[in-house]
């Protein structure tokens, strides 16, 4: 009669059982996907599910929400990149008018103004590191009289 090892998963993986729960914790608090895992002459790979990051709505500045209060609007960035501004605060710009342009992977994607008016202020500095959604400047919607 041949005993059952006390622990299954060291006999099948390489393991212990409690090193992999150490491992599993370690994982667990990143956004880490996928480990290769080699233990002496065993391999084991962990996947997970690629979970989209929780959407949140930071709360602007309290200078940034009385602009955006007064009615100017927060220009954000389309994508993930290093942001060159081609306007400065008190430019007027028109609606569609380049305003600036993110570098990713060394190729520029420009910014537009998404509607006419003034620039009120950059949040971001030229050469800035930007994150998608990430506000770039405020444009002050002009004021018909």
């Amino acid at each position: 009669m041949t005993s059952e090892p006390s622990d299954p998963v060291l006999a099948y993986t390489g393991i212990s059982e409690a090193d992999l729960a150490a491992v599993l914790e370690l994982v667990a608090g990143t956004d880490v996907v996928e480990l290769d895992l080699v233990v002496g002459g065993s391999k084991l790979k962990l996947r997970r599910p690629a979970s989209a990051p929780a959407e949140f709505e930071p709360t602007p500045p309290p200078t940034v929400r009385a602009a955006l209060d007064a009615g100017a609007v927060a220009v954000s960035s389309p994508l993930v990149g290093i942001f060159h501004p081609a306007v400065k605060p008190g430019d007027a710009v028109s609606h569609g008018q380049v305003i600036g342009a993110i570098e990713a992977l060394g190729m520029p994607t420009s910014v537009d103004a998404p509607q006419a008016g003034t620039i009120e202020e950059l949040l971001v500095q030229d050469g800035a590191p930007v994150e998608y959604g990430q506000p770039l400047l405020l444009l002050r919607k002009p004021v018909h009289s």
